[in-house]
């Protein structure tokens, strides 16, 4: 646990550092203390986390069992895993937004859908192998295994656009969709705090490929969004950012003008690829992320599959399914629009 008192945060939230045993590192919960024990987030269902998060709370004379409110962020595992067993331990009332809520509530529903959405669809039309997808969609169940069922009768939600009480001040809640749809963030107008989850970070988070809850294909595209959401916080005054990984972020619009280059870089990078002949995911994947190594490239398909749509919302592709996989073209530059 680091309170980041070398920047100032020497009061709540304080922020705990939990370890997930995966690729993205540790995951930052934040306690409120005062007037009551308030979490942000809880960490993965892992047992390394499990004690980070009881020490954590030790070291402010707490136990889990003294948590009277848990808010949830956005429902990834890294984010909630643990809400069952503090739910479990404890008189907490879990709470996420009414976006979220499906996750938390309609459990099986919700990885079934998942389930059809990428093994019948968006996998095979990227072009992986029935092999590929297997092992795929053996990491996901997996996944699902390190988040806990929460009881309903103690999941709570919020509106988007309320105000949650937490450390005797109002934080507005916003949705902020693009790494996750029903993601939310955090703000105190009053110090100006952000509790970005993982809106803003350090590195450009993922923008996650969903599928509709309807169970249709009709997704929304992710990486837009995210430039959405950055627009909106860009626009709020913010001193400190405490995201959901890594350690505090001090001037917000400059890390957000940073991610906006890169993206419009990589995206140009990728319509050149394009432009060479480059016509599938699965190549473009090789051609994009060769630095590197090939068993990890394919972590990095959703911000790929988002440099394509932001590419096809501007009319500089188009996208055919050619034997049951997407291939991407390029439009003719109109005339007058040459550089």
């Amino acid at each position: 646990m680091d309170n980041d008192s070398e920047l100032g945060l020497d009061a709540q939230p304080y922020r705990l550092e939990l370890p997930t045993g995966l690729q993205v590192g540790s995951v930052n919960a934040y306690l409120f203390t005062d007037p009551e024990p308030v979490l942000v987030d809880t960490g993965i269902k892992l047992e390394q986390s499990w004690a980070a998060l009881e020490e954590g709370l030790a070291r402010f004379g707490l136990t889990v069992g003294n948590l009277t409110r848990v808010i949830i962020s956005h429902a990834h595992v890294d984010h909630y895993g643990q809400a069952g067993t503090i739910a479990d331990r404890s008189g907490a009332e879990i709470w996420i937004s009414d976006l979220g809520a499906p996750w938390l509530l309609e459990v099986s529903r919700i990885e079934e859908l998942r389930t059809s959405f990428y093994r019948d669809y968006f996998l095979p039309n990227i072009g992986l192998s029935a092999e590929m997808i297997a092992l795929v969609m053996a990491g996901f169940e997996a996944m699902n295994e390190q988040a806990d069922p929460i009881p309903v009768s103690r999941v709570r939600t919020f509106g988007i656009d309320e105000k949650l009480e937490m450390g005797g001040r109002a934080w507005r809640v916003l949705h902020t969709p693009g790494h996750a749809s029903m993601q939310t963030c955090f703000y105190d107008p009053q110090d100006q705090l952000l509790l970005s989850a993982d809106m803003l970070l350090a590195t450009t988070p993922a923008p996650v490929v969903e599928g509709p809850l309807d169970g249709s294909r009709d997704r929304v595209p992710a990486l837009p969004l995210f430039l959405q959401s950055l627009d909106r916080l860009e626009a709020l005054e913010i001193s400190h950012v405490l995201p959901g990984h890594g350690v505090p972020i001090g001037d917000h619009r400059a890390l957000i003008a940073r991610q906006r280059a890169r993206i419009r870089r990589r995206k140009e990078e990728c319509l050149a690829w394009i432009s060479a002949g480059h016509r599938v995911p699965l190549d473009l994947l090789d051609k994009m992320y060769a630095h590197q190594p090939p068993g990890l490239r394919l972590t990095a398909m959703w911000m790929l599959i988002g440099y394509l749509d932001l590419l096809s919302a501007e009319g500089a592709v188009r996208q055919e399914t050619i034997d049951g996989v997407w291939h991407y073209f390029p439009n003719p530059i109109p005339i007058g629009q040459a550089s």
